[in-house]
């Protein structure tokens, strides 16, 4: 079906008279998208004044549709310094359409990343991950995923056992097991992407070997692991800097990701303060992957996972 999605820059004082007009002549409704400066993962946004804002509703191309554009054209004559633009556009499925923006994922590594709707052949020598992300974030195509698939092939050792907190998709626990790993037990505090991750465990056969909830790595978890990744945020990783002891068992490994280059000594310096001993830091664009060992963590009474679920 075909629609005309109609735009217009409004100074900020029109706003509200030139949204209720267009309100009226749109069946969708209005979107009112004030210009904004992004502050960071997990900051949020900043709006900035005194700049105009762009309206936007969607038409239909019928003869309803020209009636209302007709409508919308003698209503906006009341708004002279107002310029309407139109322009068509086709409706899709966007369910489906997003997906061609989603390629094989092959970063040289061991580990290639297929969605699961495209056939692909790989190398003998290849580890296939194949992948439906939904509504989970860990496609692959991201710095930090990337990022964290090398150190996990830098790191896992067979039948360690694994923690992967942020689970997303879950591409991070199917990599470990595929890499050797004997367990994995996976977090995330969305239910929608535990339940994203577990459909692709699925997928991938692993799920007899990961474990996976929704919810929050606290102290009191109550087991070590070998390895713990944290694919999250500069943020979330500082405020799990006293917990991830709780959670590594000594001489184990914690590979933290989702900070940026400008954040990286402050993480570092936080996991240091907390025993940790700061292996690598490597780096891809303005994203980091920061690897640390457990020397420094004092024995706990909790006991080391032994493949048992969260």
């Amino acid at each position: 079906m075909l629609w005309f999605e109609i735009t217009a820059h409004v100074p900020p004082a029109l706003v509200d008279a030139v949204a209720a007009v267009m309100r009226d002549v749109a069946p969708g409704g209005v979107s009112v998208e004030e210009p904004v400066d992004i502050l960071g993962p997990e900051k949020g946004f900043r709006v900035r004044p005194n700049e105009p804002v762009l309206l936007r509703v969607y038409l239909p191309a019928s003869e309803l549709g020209a009636v209302l554009t007709e409508d919308l054209r003698h209503a906006m004559e009341a708004f002279p310094e107002v310029e309407l633009i139109a322009k068509p556009l086709y409706e899709q499925d966007w369910a489906v359409s997003w997906r061609e923006f989603f390629g094989v994922v092959d970063f040289g590594g061991r580990i290639l990343i297929v969605p699961s709707w495209i056939d692909h052949e790989a190398r003998p020598d290849q580890l296939v991950i194949r992948l439906d992300p939904g509504q989970a974030f860990g496609t692959g195509h991201h710095e930090t995923t990337r990022l964290c698939l090398a150190a996990l092939e830098a790191h896992v050792t067979p039948g360690v056992e694994v923690l992967d907190v942020g689970t997303g998709s879950g591409v991070l626990a199917i990599g470990a097991i595929l890499l050797g790993a004997g367990h994995v037990d996976a977090i995330d505090i969305d239910p929608v992407a535990a339940e994203v991750a577990r459909a692709n465990c699925e997928t991938n056969a692993v799920l007899d070997r990961v474990s996976i909830r929704a919810g929050v790595l606290g102290a009191d978890h109550g087991r070590r692991y070998g390895l713990v990744i944290a694919n999250i945020s500069t943020d979330a990783n500082l405020g799990l800097a006293d917990v991830f002891p709780h959670v590594v068992a000594a001489g184990g490994w914690l590979i933290l990701s989702g900070i940026l280059d400008v954040d990286e000594a402050r993480v570092r310096e936080a996991m240091t303060a907390n025993g940790f001993t700061h292996h690598t830091t490597h780096q891809e664009r303005d994203w980091v992957s920061i690897v640390l060992s457990a020397e420094g963590v004092p024995s706990s009474r909790f006991p080391v996972a032994r493949g048992s679920a969260l």
